[in-house]
């Protein structure tokens, strides 16, 4: 596969920006657009009772709600519980006491209309069998847990976590009462438990706490906010005036928006948006279509006039008198252009246009991964982005990246901005993280990498340390589980001063997130004196006490051990009655197969090791992609005669195909319909019409017997299937290759359809190919048939696949959902920018599942968090974005 080709796009890359997005993203996308004029939107469909039953909302109403509903789920046991505790505690009497008075004063409510109440016992019926689906019931049943479990002296941690996190969301017209009992158990949880109980349990109560995050308000990124601040036009004597000529450095972590973030943007400015990799702006393309915004394309462009409009920012054009859809257009008025998409060859190209309709102050370069192709010394696009940057004459740039170089990095490219717009430029910075999800780093034995585990030196922790708070967007990738052993160990043994003890550290409960907390391990790596004997103790402890995460037998080949090929014994009785050795199987042969099989851990991926992926599909990133595939077909034990019958029918269905295509071709010259405008020209250069042809009608002999031999072709085709034995994650393939037989309910298998089989078939393209798809593997590289491109890049955005093979260049903008990433061994000439770039590939998915990312090669995890000493991307935009 070939993404950074600059060429036209093709018909089917056409159609797909026209599928429309689901109506959970078309909920985000507008909650963007709609984010620029308003940077704390918020969005939250989730029910309270009152949008549940559509009643008024009034004091009355929510009295008799409260009353009728939610009171009676834990009035039998408030009193008691508070009763017990408040004597201890000052805060907790006072919300009581709040508390309370608000009950006393619901019962001088005035009494509901009847019509109120008559529409609430018609609802009533729809409550009882819905009542997951509002709020107010959901958290007063944790209310109800956290004080039964109180009132036992049982740890309750965990639903007091979901409560604090759930008091957060913004839903509309929640029940006054219920949210004074929510705040009353809250402070209850921060009275009696302790820090360390919600840090020792911070992986069961944050990580995997499925309940977590259901009820979160949807909003703006707080680095879309920069970015839409930083942007905004000034009024000045009541005319708008943009800022001066700006670079903004925008770099946050993959999968948080920056991709949309120019749908926002629109609605100040039009946006040219310039993408290395044509599916980047091709997804984006889908998503602003969606929104209704009008969009061009320039992709492959050698003249302003190959640029594209798309209907939808059609001005001039003609219309089909039959459909009266549009017919015609005329590409050269760009007057409606929101949002030019183009690749690095056409940008000069679709600034030229955007020029000629707009002034250059309210125009808007945003290049999507500058860095792509700046980790190469050269590259065939070096030259054309040099050019494109000395004839930019756009003012607003904005550089958007997950791994951009620092300010400081950039000085020279910087400077070259200051010269050229005489001083005049204003250079912001954006940078961000998000650390709500863990995605642990494994190393080539199955181990999380952790650096308290690999450094022994103070010096190296600090600089560990150190390195990450300035670059945060590394803090997902640690395993807060090891995270929270560290931690408890170190306070059970008194290796930790005052200042920097949990309880000290954290208020209360209430501040102890994913985030916090892996912050706080920064802190104490920088701080913990390891050159003591007792941490030697500690290290030497922590790391006996670490277990593989996804641990496999490597003398497991899936279910009992047996003899798959008949073989002479190696050992027989000669003439003589001695014992003599007719094959040579020495020591040696068995313990290089041994450390090939270690070498090999984990990565059998179609066998042994799938019940692994959970979850989601998995992406596995080599340059070497066809002998990886041939791998797959290898060990996938699909016995001989079984592989045999797969490539001798898919063979025959090739020869059958390549048949009936020929035999369609003909018959569509038969019936083919010559268009009746055709003209001669005469001697005297005068158009004459000829007689219109009339559509043969297919019922002559030949034409027949055409048909029914494709009829008769089409029923010899093989139907190719594979027994579910060998289709990675199904039931029959876990009881057959798991170590303990059982099936796991998470572990991630493909769902492909007949047709998508078919379709496959149907394809000119390798036998091993066809073979990994019926197992629910795709392999992304460059085709000659761009329709099996297309079809496993559809398959991997419905997340159909069970395993996505693809090279290095693949990594960046690729918006599909992995759960599991591996990172090949043959991936030497990685930088650190670019291995970050595929390490954002994972974890888009939803929060508390199972991640990682799985390095063939740790060398590649250490150069992760140390400083380069040379940033090839950094010197390649200091040399290629100056004017000179």
């Amino acid at each position: 596969m070939d993404i950074l080709s600059q060429t036209k796009l093709s018909r089917s890359e056409w159609e797909s920006i026209e599928k429309p997005v689901s109506a959970g993203e078309k909920q985000i996308l507008q909650m963007i657009n709609e984010g620029y004029s308003n940077i704390n939107i918020i969005s939250n469909l989730s029910n309270s009772m009152i949008t549940f039953t559509k009643l008024p909302s009034s004091n009355e109403i929510h009295s008799y709600l409260f009353e009728k509903y939610f009171q009676p789920i834990t009035i039998n046991i408030i009193d008691d519980v508070i009763t017990k505790y408040k004597k201890t505690s000052t805060v907790l009497e006072r919300e009581w006491n709040t508390y309370t008075n608000k009950i006393k004063l619901k019962k001088k409510q005035k009494k509901i209309k009847t019509a109120d109440s008559i529409r609430i016992d018609q609802v009533d019926k729809k409550i009882s069998t819905e009542i997951q689906d509002i709020y107010e019931f959901e958290c007063m049943e944790l209310c109800k847990n956290i004080l039964k479990n109180a009132s036992k002296d049982m740890p309750y941690d965990e639903a007091l976590c979901t409560l604090i996190e759930w008091r957060k969301a913004t839903i509309h017209e929640v029940n006054p009462y219920v949210i004074a009992q929510i705040d009353l158990i809250i402070t209850l949880g921060k009275c009696t438990v302790k820090n360390e109980i919600m840090i020792k349990n911070a992986y069961r109560n944050i990580e995997k706490n499925s309940k977590l995050y259901k009820y979160e308000d949807k909003k703006l990124f707080s680095h879309q906010k920069e970015l839409y601040v930083m942007c905004k036009p000034v009024l000045i004597e009541n005319q708008i005036k943009r800022y001066s000529p700006k670079l903004i450095l925008y770099t946050a972590p993959t999968g948080t928006g920056k991709t949309l973030s120019p749908i926002g943007l629109s609605n100040d400015y039009k946006i040219i948006f310039v993408c290395v990799a044509r599916h980047v702006g091709l997804a984006l393309a889908k998503s602003a279509i969606s929104m209704n915004k009008k969009v061009a394309f320039a992709f492959g462009c050698d003249l302003i006039s190959d640029v594209r409009l798309h209907y939808f920012s059609a001005v001039d054009y003609e219309k089909n008198w039959k459909s009266g859809g549009i017919y015609k257009v005329n590409h050269s008025n760009g007057t409606n252009v929101e949002i030019m998409i183009c690749d690095v060859h056409s940008y000069l190209y679709a600034m030229r246009y955007m020029l000629a309709f707009n002034d250059c102050s309210d125009i808007l370069m945003y290049w999507d991964e500058p860095t792509m192709t700046l980790d190469y010394t050269e590259h065939p696009l070096h030259e054309t982005i040099q050019k494109n940057w000395q004839e930019n004459e756009i003012p607003n740039v904005v550089l958007s990246c997950a791994t951009l170089p620092k300010e400081e990095e950039l000085r020279s490219c910087i400077q070259d901005l200051y010269t050229r717009y005489e001083n005049n430029l204003q250079v912001h910075t954006i940078t961000s993280y998000d650390c709500r999800k863990s995605i642990p780093i494994l190393k080539s034995d199955g181990y999380s990498f952790m650096p308290h585990l690999h450094y022994n030196l103070a010096e190296d922790l600090r600089n560990y340390a150190e390195f990450c708070q300035n670059n945060k967007t590394l803090l997902r990738y640690f395993d807060l589980q090891e995270i929270v052993k560290f931690i408890v160990y170190i306070h059970d043994h008194n290796m930790v001063s005052d200042r920097y003890n949990m309880n000290m550290w954290f208020e209360d409960i209430s501040e102890i997130t994913m985030n916090n907390v892996k912050l706080y391990y920064l802190e104490l790596m920088k701080n913990i004196n390891v050159t003591s004997p007792e941490w030697d103790t500690a290290r030497t402890y922590l790391s006996l006490q670490q277990q593989k995460k996804y641990a496999t037998d490597l003398t497991k080949q899936g279910g009992r051990l047996q003899r798959i090929q008949s073989v002479q014994d190696s050992t027989t009785l000669s003439a003589k009655g001695t014992i003599v050795r007719n094959n040579s199987e020495s020591q040696v042969d068995e313990k290089r197969k041994q450390q090939a099989n270690e070498a090999l851990m984990g990565v059998f991926l179609t066998t042994k090791d799938a019940h692994t992926l959970t979850d989601g599909p998995t992406i596995y990133i080599a340059d070497n992609i066809i002998n990886l595939s041939k791998f797959y077909v290898q060990q996938s034990k699909i016995p001989e005669i079984i592989l045999k019958q797969l490539t001798d029918g898919i063979q025959t269905n090739d020869k059958l195909f390549n048949a009936i295509q020929n035999l369609e071709e003909e018959l569509e010259k038969r019936l083919q319909v010559k268009d009746n405008t055709d003209t001669d020209v005469e001697n005297n250069n005068k158009k004459k019409k000829t007689t219109p042809i009339r559509e043969k009608s297919g019922n002559d002999e030949s034409t027949q017997t055409i048909k029914e031999n494709i009829q008769h072709l089409r029923k010899q085709l093989f139907h190719v299937s594979l027994n579910s034995n060998y289709i990675p994650n199904t039931t029959e393939h876990q009881e057959k290759w798991t170590p303990d037989k059982k099936v796991r309910k998470n572990a991630f298998t493909s769902d492909l359809s007949e047709k998508h089989v078919k379709d496959i078939m149907e394809m000119y393209i390798p036998v091993a190919y066809k073979v990994l798809i019926l197992m629910g593997v795709g392999v992304l590289v460059r085709q000659e048939v761009k329709q099996y491109e297309e079809l496993v890049k559809q398959l991997a955005d419905e997340q159909k696949l069970f395993l996505i093979l693809t090279s290095s260049d693949y990594i960046y903008g690729t918006n599909y959902q992995f759960c599991h990433g591996f990172v090949g061994k043959d991936l030497q000439n990685m930088t650190p920018q670019k291995t970050l770039q595929t390490m954002g590939r994972i974890g888009r998915n939803k929060h508390q599942q199972d991640y990682s990312i799985r390095f063939r090669d740790n060398n590649m995890i250490h150069s992760l968090f140390q400083r380069p000493s040379t940033n090839i991307e950094a010197d390649n935009i200091n040399r290629l974005f100056a004017s000179t």
